[in-house]
């Protein structure tokens, strides 16, 4: 039985929100320090990631902890959970103070914050975040339309088109609406999206600049983007937020339990093979949605 659904183009269009505008000197400034930007950014990624391997294996959790977690919220719902992990309170008293809330964008914005730094744009990136604070929204997509105006390229991902709405019927089996008609964030609308990429050069409000070299790949990612030394990625219109380096993501998770060491992963960009980020789980599967690549990538 072939399952149809509408997508509420209320629900599709971003939110109206004010557009943030650059210089002309801020836009030149940021081309011109790329490298450094992005490489600075790059290296924050494996740094966070290495912190997290490192403190896993010395504790047995995580040092970062979701901030979308309401039991984590506190430091006394933090030591709960410690505690409950069978930790002493000599240990929970250790931890305590080295754990750093993560979430996917977080993680995102704190590399991108570091790299914005080195090259002496903290201002241009002050903008950039209290344009994303807005309503404590921080939304992924408006991240990327941001970059975009400082000259990063846009590319629509999707491995296989051709399962497009095959997967519009996984989503919806997987997360049924919480109420008749309801459009559920974690879907991929897949199909509809890949129609306006295609039709109107737009996903979610966001101008596409490439529809062409991460579509249709499979599992055979393009070597090209293999040598782009950071991206940002959005899954799912923004539900999902992913930065990246040379093929690799690193994926931040907001909800997972702070024993989880997936709490952080590490793995190549390639969504449809075993292993490939971004990561799906039980009821979350990525498999289209929009990369920014820097500026002449």
């Amino acid at each position: 039985m072939r399952i149809l659904f509408a997508i509420p183009l209320v629900i599709l269009s971003a939110q109206a929100r004010a557009q943030v505008s650059f210089t002309a000197d801020e836009v030149r400034v940021h081309q011109e320090r790329i490298e450094l930007i992005t490489d600075t950014a790059a290296k924050c990624l494996d740094a966070t990631y290495a912190e997290h391997v490192s403190f896993f294996r010395k504790y047995g959790v995580s040092k970062f902890y979701g901030d979308r977690r309401k039991d984590y919220e506190t430091s006394a719902g933090r030591a709960a959970a410690l505690r409950g992990y069978g930790l002493s309170e000599a240990k929970v008293a250790e931890i305590l103070p080295q754990m750093k809330s993560t979430s996917c964008v977080g993680m995102t914005m704190d590399c991108l914050k570091k790299g914005f730094a080195a090259a002496g744009q903290s201002a241009t990136w002050d903008k950039i975040y209290a344009h994303l604070k807005i309503d404590n929204k921080f939304y992924g997509t408006d991240l990327q339309k941001m970059l975009r105006g400082l000259g990063w390229r846009t590319l629509y991902w999707n491995p296989l088109p051709a399962k497009n709405a095959v997967w519009d019927v996984e989503d919806l089996e997987k997360n049924p609406p919480s109420a008749p008609g309801k459009w559920m964030p974690v879907w991929g609308g897949h199909a509809y999206r890949y129609n306006d990429v295609m039709k109107n050069g737009s996903y979610y409000k966001i101008p596409i600049d490439d529809r062409t070299t991460l579509v249709n790949f499979d599992e055979a990612v393009p070597q090209s983007f293999k040598r782009i030394n950071f991206f940002v990625g959005t899954a799912h219109a923004g539900y999902h937020v992913f930065p990246g380096r040379l093929g690799q993501v690193i994926e931040a998770h907001s909800m997972r339990e702070i024993s989880s060491y997936d709490n952080l992963e590490y793995s190549d960009f390639n969504p449809l093979a075993t292993g490939g980020g971004p990561r799906w789980t039980r009821t979350e599967r990525y498999r289209s949605g929009v990369i920014v690549v820097p500026p002449g990538r």
